[in-house]
């Protein structure tokens, strides 16, 4: 079981990192009437997002929806360089990481490697026009 929760937090962790898995998440839709049909697979998690939320749950030890340094210090340990991401991931400085921080980072994470990738398109088309 120690090795189960340290492998999920490695990979929650490192998803997060990668800016991966939650990031795929839909934008949040409104508020359903209560009488609403039950959710359609449009509203479905993706598979990214579903792993990473069950892995989340995982590390969330005493399941109140967040991960305490605390409950990330299992994955912290397997990579100490985890701890500088948790503390940039921690908006508020609460001491905790939610869902919505966790995605909040994935998609600063995204928007960064796109911004890269843009950057070394533009460099690798400008070299290819030179002389």
């Amino acid at each position: 079981m120690l090795f189960r929760l340290r492998a999920a937090a490695a990979l929650l962790i490192g998803a997060l990192a990668a800016g991966a898995a939650l990031a795929q998440s839909a934008p949040a839709a409104p508020a359903a009437p209560a009488s609403a049909p039950p959710a359609t697979a449009a509203q479905t998690p993706g598979k990214g997002e579903a792993q990473a939320l069950r892995l989340f749950n995982l590390l969330d030890a005493n399941g109140d929806g967040r991960i305490s340094r605390a409950e990330a210090d299992v994955a912290i340990r397997i990579k100490p360089s985890l701890a500088e991401l948790f503390e940039r991931t921690d908006t508020n400085h609460d001491g905790y990481l939610t869902q919505d921080e966790i995605r909040a980072e994935a998609a600063r994470a995204k928007a960064e490697r796109q911004a890269r990738r843009e950057r070394e398109a533009a460099a690798a088309a400008g070299a290819m026009s030179r002389p």
